[in-house]
């Protein structure tokens, strides 16, 4: 074990009334084959992490424990366990996973939820991958081809993310949201055209712009009610000689619906969740170092997030334009405010840690 380990951190808790505290908590135990990372910058998820403090507030639990919140970090190996070959003290990485990767000035990182920076990537840049590798596990199952066309209804990070990732595979993209802002910044990073639905119809315009026969697939990135944006979206898609819809749909957001007409509303379109990051989120095992052997599983979450890692390095996935705000971590509840309260218009909402 090499480099010096504190005893405490510093960590953005979540309480019972779903307030929100930075707090000196004992630091985790460093195990044989995981690192200590001193933190950088961590990402806040405006899904997944508001949610539950949404929940809290609106239902408090005065008793409750405060838990650590957040997954996605960045910042430099400071000690290593015992048994750890891979990494070095003073390297640069981000980490991502909720069992290990909190929003704290100090983590203890799992092996393979533990992704180098390459050179010249600011760890800013670089934290933005962690919920990138979300967007790329629902682009995946999209299975975009060359040339098709395809709506990222929801144009938060992740359908952000998505409208690069489909453009970088050879798709077309339909950009929609009912945020102009958001709909502007689509334009510029990817998408060919975007739809507010309060001002278009939605399928009439997908169709029309689809070549007037509708488009190949389509991506729901935004959390909340979908039961009319999936009858929309499969109003508008490609339609089999026999008048069955046909194509994906892949949803990412945590959505509700309610489907009737099933399955002759659809068609024969595939209906696909998309989950986490890749294959491996969640299993120990492959988090502590057992790896999917890449001739089965060939993008594994660690796999995609270093693929992410290397297109921002080149240049052709661009993350950097999407940070909207930087907060120090002593004001991490002004950060959840700005989302939950929707203050302002933004995106990519980074907590940063100073020496």
């Amino acid at each position: 074990m090499m480099g010096d380990i504190p005893a405490t951190r510093r960590a953005v808790q979540i309480n019972g009334d779903g307030s929100i505290t930075v707090d000196e908590i004992p630091m985790p135990e460093l195990g044989p084959k995981e690192v200590v990372v001193k933190t950088d910058v961590s990402l806040i998820s405006a899904g997944t992490e508001t949610n539950g403090i949404k929940g809290r507030r609106k239902s408090p639990v005065p008793d409750a424990a405060p838990r650590t919140s957040g997954y996605a970090a960045a910042g430099t190996i400071v000690a290593l366990g015992s048994e750890v070959t891979e990494f070095e003290v003073g390297q640069r990485i981000i980490g991502m996973a909720g069992e290990c990767y909190s929003h704290a000035d100090y983590n203890v990182g799992q092996p393979m939820v533990t992704v180098p920076i390459p050179d010249g990537v600011s760890f800013d840049d670089a934290v933005m991958v962690c919920l990138a590798a979300t967007s790329m596990q629902a682009v995946r199952r999209l299975d975009p081809d060359f040339g098709c066309f395809y709506a990222v209804v929801g144009q938060g990070l992740v359908g952000q993310f998505a409208d690069q990732l489909i453009r970088l595979s050879g798709g077309r993209v339909a950009a929609v949201d009912l945020d102009e802002s958001r709909l502007a910044i689509a334009l510029e990073h990817g998408a060919e055209i975007a739809i507010n639905p309060k001002e278009q119809d939605l399928t009439a315009t997908l169709r029309e712009w689809a070549e007037g026969v509708g488009i190949d697939g389509s991506l729901i990135a935004y959390g909340g009610s979908a039961t009319e944006v999936m009858r929309q979206l499969s109003n508008a898609a490609l339609k089999a000689p026999d008048g069955h819809q046909v194509g994906n749909m892949v949803i990412v957001g945590g959505i509700t619906a309610e489907l009737t007409g099933v399955p002759v509303a659809f068609g024969n379109m595939d209906i696909k969740p998309s989950s986490r990051t890749g294959p491996g989120y969640h299993d120990l095992a492959y988090h502590m170092g057992q790896d999917y052997p890449r001739a089965y599983v060939r993008w594994t979450t660690r796999r995609n997030m270093a693929e992410l890692l290397r297109r921002v390095a080149d240049g052709t996935f661009q993350v950097g334009s999407l940070i909207s705000h930087r907060f120090p971590i002593e004001d991490a509840a002004d950060a959840y405010d700005l989302i939950i309260e929707a203050k302002e218009p933004n995106l990519g909402v980074l907590l940063k840690y100073g020496a």
